[in-house]
């Protein structure tokens, strides 16, 4: 058999070579399973900033692993591009999110750990990978930024920042606008008259509803099923639990500020929460005059017992 020389050798080889790299380019590429990602940080007059991650991804992934801002997520939601909620498993400062089929994930969580105040000045600072969208409360101004931005306008008096990678810095004052109040006194007696007024309203039906014998609560026999409920929803926080328990004690419905009172949270928080249980169809949220009422969905409730 005849031998090959070493010129033939080292063109042989390098064309074997060449042949194998576009499989060797995408057992490289496969190994990332995120194809795109966007960051939003919205901020809020009270400091907390609202994190909103979105990623493309190959959906044929059974999980991924994405790096969280702060180690303590408040509020945390991940949804596919359907908006249903995927499951998820955190540690430390990752999230495992368990999604395969899924060509997109949007995380969205709250954290007041990204801004600090200095007398009436706020400051936002943080280490991104990416380039990132910040966007300032309503009328506030921004007093310095550590790099320049790639893009910044303002929108109804919002003012929007795309920052690029890195380490970045946004310090800004934020205030509520208030209404100017008139200068003139001529609406005084008026204002007193209707003080006047609203005083002895008050006083008549104090009188009234203390001479009123007052009625037994009626019974309205709605019962909740627990063991419906919690078996078609495993996987439920513990402040979700509870808020469920304390409906289930009520007979399934309750005024929203009795759920503040029970719970001991923030009210924006326990609004979050509630929104969540909204949309994990739980719960009604319906609109009174004076404030909401939520209800257990009619799908949990045991065949009603009216006495």
């Amino acid at each position: 058999m005849k031998r090959l020389d070493n010129k033939t050798r080292i063109i042989l080889g390098t064309l074997l070579l060449l042949s194998f790299t576009p499989l060797l380019s995408s057992l490289v590429f496969a190994e990332n399973p995120i194809i795109f990602e966007s960051l939003t940080l919205t901020v809020y007059y009270d400091g907390y900033v609202q994190i909103t991650n979105i990623f493309e991804i190959n959906q044929t992934y059974p999980q991924v692993t994405f790096d969280l801002l702060t180690p303590t997520p408040e509020d945390l939601l991940i949804e596919d591009e359907q908006g249903s909620l995927l499951d998820y498993a955190i540690a430390e400062t990752q999230v495992t999110v368990f999604s395969l089929g899924a060509s997109q994930i949007k995380i969205s969580y709250f954290t007041p750990n990204l801004t600090y105040k200095t007398g009436k000045f706020w400051t936002i600072a943080l280490d991104v990978p990416i380039n990132t969208t910040i966007i300032l409360p309503e009328n506030a101004t921004i007093i310095s930024l550590n790099k320049v931005p790639e893009i910044i306008e303002s929108f109804n008096g919002q003012v929007t920042i795309i920052m690029p990678s890195g380490e970045i810095e946004v310090s800004y004052i934020a205030k509520h606008v208030l209404q100017e109040q008139p200068e003139s006194f001529a609406i005084l007696p008026v204002i007193i008259f209707s003080f006047l007024l609203v005083v002895v309203t008050i006083l008549f039906l104090f009188k009234f509803l203390r001479s009123k014998k007052p009625e037994d609560p009626q019974i309205t026999g709605k019962i909740l099923d627990f063991d419906k409920l919690f078996d078609q929803n495993k996987h439920l926080r513990p402040e979700e639990v509870q808020v469920i328990t304390f409906l289930g004690e009520n007979n399934a419905t309750a005024y929203e500020a009795q759920i503040y009172e029970k719970l001991d949270l923030p009210r924006t928080t326990t609004w979050r929460l509630l929104k969540r249980l909204q949309k994990m169809d739980i719960i009604n949220i319906e609109k009174s005059r004076r404030q909401n009422i939520i209800t257990v969905r009619r799908k949990y409730l045991k065949k009603n017992l009216v006495k």
